[in-house]
């Protein structure tokens, strides 16, 4: 009876630690993952179910401001964001790291009014301009034009992102710096006379990133693999053209299937760790000093390579990984 007795309770015990451990482990895999429906972030979009079949919970926001938010306070373990959002919240939190980069992308550009007698980008002398202030957008503006030799000679006008398509069809603008997809959605309400101006869309590449932070990483390694496997897996079906896929995304950036066919070439989807992040960073870094968008004493000198965490990458895939040293 008391071998009976022992052995009930044996037995009760190891369901309490087995119940324990399975429910402990579960809470442990569980990451929180932020993106955005921005067509820069397509891989996030397509590995949505893949992540959550590996108990990732994506979260949707509307932007990168936002995800950069969500992961800053905590309600996210990880989140996508292009490196400008990057550059500025590492003058907040210095242990921040980068996992991956998912995509590289000629996505932004300049859309003007023809009948504005705008065709190329010294024509916007005089002309009245909308971008979102303080957003890589003014980077590529104050840049072309620099080159174009109308700096201050152009009105600028500060305009949130959805805001700049109804201003410009309005005629409150008569060019709009911004990224894609809101160039060609406002191209598309008039193609007769909202046109891209040349050279525009060469000139600066959207480095997107995949972002969390040194204590996630070490907390949850197998959580972090996880997600990068299945962005690795969503990158493929996008650059296979898979129809599944494609409608996928058509859906989830508002774009028909045959526009956004048209843009996709713009954009590389390759889930890598390469110099082409570091390059940026160190470029915008010299704008943020000079514009006074950050006063961080240290944002020439510091070392972006040590804001990138290789390890799970080189682990996966180790020929994703083409940093020099």
């Amino acid at each position: 009876m008391k071998k009976n007795h022992l052995a009930l309770l044996l037995l009760i015990l190891i369901t309490v630690i087995s119940i324990y451990f399975f429910t402990y482990k579960k809470t442990e895999k569980t990451l929180k993952y932020a993106y955005t429906t921005a067509l820069v972030d397509a891989p996030s979009m397509i590995a949505k179910n893949i992540l959550q079949q590996n108990q990732i919970e994506p979260v949707q926001f509307s932007t990168g401001r936002e995800t950069t938010q969500a992961l800053l306070g905590n309600a996210t373990n990880v989140a996508t964001l292009a490196e400008w959002p990057f550059l500025l919240a590492s003058d907040k939190r210095d242990d921040l790291q980068i996992v991956a980069v998912i995509t590289s992308a000629k996505s932004m550009g300049i859309i003007a009014n023809k009948d504005k007698g705008i065709d190329s980008i010294i024509q916007l002398k005089d002309k009245r301009v909308g971008f979102p202030q303080g957003t890589t957008a003014q980077y590529v503006f104050e840049l072309l034009a620099k080159k174009n030799n109308i700096s201050g000679e152009v009105k600028t006008i500060n305009l949130t992102p959805p805001n700049l398509q109804p201003s410009l069809i309005r005629g409150d603008i008569d060019a709009m710096v911004v990224w894609q997809p809101f160039l060609e959605k406002a191209r598309l309400e008039n193609t007769e006379k909202f046109i891209y101006l040349p050279t525009s869309q060469d000139a600066f590449r959207v480095v997107y990133c995949v972002v969390s932070t040194k204590e996630n990483i070490k907390n949850n390694p197998e959580g972090i693999k996880q997600i990068i496997t299945s962005l690795i897996e969503a990158e493929e079906k996008i650059n296979n053209g898979d129809k599944e896929t494609l409608a996928q995304l058509s859906k989830e950036v508002g774009l028909d299937t045959n526009t956004l066919s048209e843009l996709l070439p713009l954009f590389r989807f390759q889930v890598t760790l390469d110099d082409e992040v570091v390059n940026t960073l160190e470029t915008l870094a010299v704008w943020a000093h000079d514009s006074g968008l950050t006063t961080s004493s240290d944002i020439l000198t510091r070392d972006w390579k040590d804001y990138i965490h290789t390890k799970t990458l080189e682990e996966i895939s180790p020929e994703r990984v083409r940093l020099s040293q």
